[in-house]
């Protein structure tokens, strides 16, 4: 097994890319930290990280980018010191294996090696992947506290350099308790999930809401770029299929302990690469189920931009979309509050989510068929502009909607 310091596995100006969320090594990026200013000058492509070191100061020698303003980089996104990359998941992947995005070494936390010498990837199958492929050097943390999923992505001890060893706990994301509002949308969402369906859902407030509205249904399988703790919900309810093999499929869990503890190498949920995600389940209705900042009167989605900040994320979204408008009783639908206020506690004065015109477009409205708030839902397909602009003002906060409905200013 090879074995090494991370000095020895770095030179100068190398194009890193770190494992996100629980495959982020935390061991190795704290290295990374003293190592940076000694070897002048690195690059480093991170994307969701729940590592609490990004939120504090961070070597000048580190150049940093990532497709994201989530998680504890949002602070280096919004002071400028990281770059962002406004890309699809499925769009990383391509610029990864064509070297577009040119990745030197990789980062990432495992397993330990099993009888054959084989280490897991864990909670995460991703992009990571991809670089795996390309990069000059893999260098892992092996973490003795990660879970041996179900995944035919797995990496020899002879492919990797194991420069860490850990037996840290986990990152986490805890789930965050859905309020009332984001019950009154999640209710208005499950009347368009049938039994049977497919479901693409991702983490936070509002799709445990979502979750625990599904928790009736029977036979749901899982397709989803994110898993939260809303799988357990279901799961423990009986709405899981849990008889059809590869029933239940992501690329991350994020989210809390008994998450992680619930992954194992035959445990009902699997781990598999975005591409295989987004290919529709022969029988079973895709239905993905998004959220975002705003939408706008023609049913363009912004995900991204909080007026000049960038808070968000294009991430699976479209790809997930598309993958459910090709699915036989597919649905692409964009679930939000209708004002910022009644989705948070900030006490700032709200904001109707539901806008005349998105500043920034992070999803066409050719690739939106429902959006649905917790005043009804909007069935957008077939629909004119002219249309679709009454509609969605007829779901935006009452206080709103005449001015929705009515001319431009």
């Amino acid at each position: 097994m090879p074995t090494g310091l991370l000095s020895d596995c770095l030179r100068p100006g190398d194009r890193i890319l770190l494992g996100q969320a629980v495959a982020e090594p935390v061991g190795l990026v704290q290295e990374l930290f003293e190592l940076a200013p000694r070897l002048g000058s690195l690059q480093v492509f991170a994307g969701l990280s729940l590592n609490p070191a990004w939120a504090g100061p961070v070597p000048e020698a580190l150049a940093i980018s990532t497709y994201c303003g989530l998680g504890t980089l949002r602070k280096q996104v919004a002071s400028g010191r990281a770059r962002v990359v406004p890309a699809s998941l499925s769009q990383l992947s391509d610029f990864i294996a064509s070297r577009k995005l040119a990745v030197d070494v990789v980062m990432l936390q495992v397993t330990p090696a099993d009888a054959q010498g084989f280490h897991s990837l864990g909670c995460t199958l991703d992009y990571v992947w991809d670089a795996v492929q390309t990069a000059r050097v893999v260098v892992v943390e092996v973490n003795t506290r990660l879970p041996v999923t179900r995944s035919s992505a797995r990496l020899h001890t002879s492919e990797v350099v194991v420069a860490h060893r850990s037996d840290a706990p986990l990152l986490q994301s805890p789930p965050e308790p859905p309020n009332e509002v984001q019950r009154q949308v999640a209710r208005q969402v499950a009347t368009l999930v049938p039994d049977g369906a497919t479901v693409q859902l991702g983490i936070g407030g509002l799709a445990m809401a979502v979750g625990q509205a599904l928790r009736d249904r029977r036979g749901l399988k899982i397709r989803s770029g994110m898993v939260g703790d809303w799988f357990l919900d279901l799961l423990a309810s009986g709405a899981i299929d849990t008889h059809t093999p590869d029933a239940c499929l992501a690329s991350l869990a994020v989210g809390s302990q008994p998450l992680y503890d619930s992954l194992s190498a035959d445990g009902v949920l699997g781990f598999a690469p975005p591409s295989q995600l987004v290919q529709p389940v022969v029988g079973s209705p895709y239905m993905a189920i998004n959220s975002a900042i705003e939408v706008d009167l023609c049913g363009q989605v912004n995900a991204e931009l909080l007026g000049g900040r960038y808070v968000g994320t294009i991430g699976g979204q479209g790809d997930y979309f598309r993958a459910a408008r090709r699915s036989v009783g597919g649905l692409a639908i964009l679930a939000l509050p209708a004002t910022t206020g009644q989705a948070g506690s900030s006490g700032k004065a709200s904001k109707s989510r539901v806008v005349r015109r998105c500043a920034h477009v992070s999803t066409a409205q050719s690739d939106v068929d429902v959006v649905v708030t917790e005043h009804g839902v909007a069935d957008l397909r077939a629909t004119s502009l002219a249309e679709r602009q009454q509609l969605l003002a007829a779901i935006a906060d009452p206080p709103e909607r005449a001015a929705l409905q009515g001319p431009a200013s």
